[in-house]
This record gives C-alpha cells, sequence and structure tokens, in this order.
C-alpha cells in the first residue's frame, strides 16, 4: 500500500499565544509590537471545554495583526507556564525589523521591556525581547536585502 501524500495547507494562519493576564499583554503587544487589534472575543462552551479539557472553563481571546501575520493572545485564567530556556514544543514568534540596531536600541530606552543582546547566527542578526509572561519574541535582520526567511535560504532559480 502506498504512503499517503502530505494534506493540502492552504495558508498560514496564525499563532495563538497562552498570557497570563490579558490586558497586560495586550498593552505590551499593542505598546511594544504595534499589535492591530483586529478582534476581542469571550470564551465559553462546549467547544472551549473539548479544546482545552476543562469543563466550565471561561477565557478570552484577543487577535491582531504584527507585521501582517495574526497573533492570537488566549488567557484561560491559572494555567501553569512553561520553564525559561531550551524545551520541546512552541519556542517563539519571529519578526523581521529592517534595521535591528535601531529597534534595539528604541528598546533599550523603555523601561518596560526585558531584551538580550543582539547577536549573529547563520548570517542574519536578531535578538530577543520578552512578554510580560516572559514568552520570548524574536526580532531578526536578514543579510542580503531578503525581506522573508524563504528569500533568505532559497535564492531565486
Amino acid at each position: 500500500m502506498a504512503r499517503p501524500g502530505p494534506i493540502a495547507i492552504a495558508n498560514f494562519s496564525h499563532v495563538c499565544v497562552g498570557v497570563s493576564d490579558i490586558e497586560r499583554s495586550l498593552a505590551f503587544y499593542t505598546g511594544v509590537l504595534g499589535m492591530d487589534v483586529v478582534f476581542d472575543v469571550e470564551l465559553d462552551g462546549a467547544g472551549l471545554d473539548a479544546v482545552t479539557g476543562m469543563a466550565g472553563g471561561k477565557g478570552r481571546m484577543v487577535g491582531g495583526l504584527i507585521g501582517g501575520m495574526m497573533v492570537e493572545l488566549l488567557s484561560l485564567g491559572d494555567v501553569s507556564a512553561l520553564p525559561e530556556g531550551p524545551h520541546l514544543g512552541y519556542t517563539n514568534i519571529s519578526f523581521r525589523v529592517e534595521d535591528l540596531d535601531a529597534t534595539y536600541t528604541a528598546l533599550q530606552r523603555r523601561d518596560d521591556v526585558r531584551i538580550t543582546t543582539p547577536v549573529e547566527i547563520a548570517g542574519l542578526r536578531m535578538f530577543f525581547v520578552y512578554d510580560p509572561d516572559a514568552t520570548p519574541i524574536e526580532l531578526i535582520e536578514l543579510p542580503s536585502g531578503a525581506r522573508t526567511t524563504d528569500q533568505l535560504w532559497r535564492p531565486p532559480a
């Protein structure tokens, strides 16, 4: 029997980030990363219970665009945090910036964010900024005029 091929993916949808305090996180994602809020919904009912495994659960989700990418902030109440540092599963969101040095300098001036020192890895420069729940957000500058990572890694044919 032949192995079935891959499923058909139409396009990227969104990244969902679990947060402990939706208002604090919303202030960070809009005020620091420039999120353009598209929706803000209260969550409850059988669908939420099935997805979370929490009977009678309630939550709130706020979604918005950052750099043209949909990011959804999800608050479900008291949920344990992942340990910091390398781990399996989701590790970070990454956004490209035009000028990494200017971005780093602008974030250094803020007293409400934590950032790492810029480094170069595999030809691209990057650093991390952390949201209020210590979720890492990678900010990168691509070399050679590349605007996307596929342009960087897949040269024109």
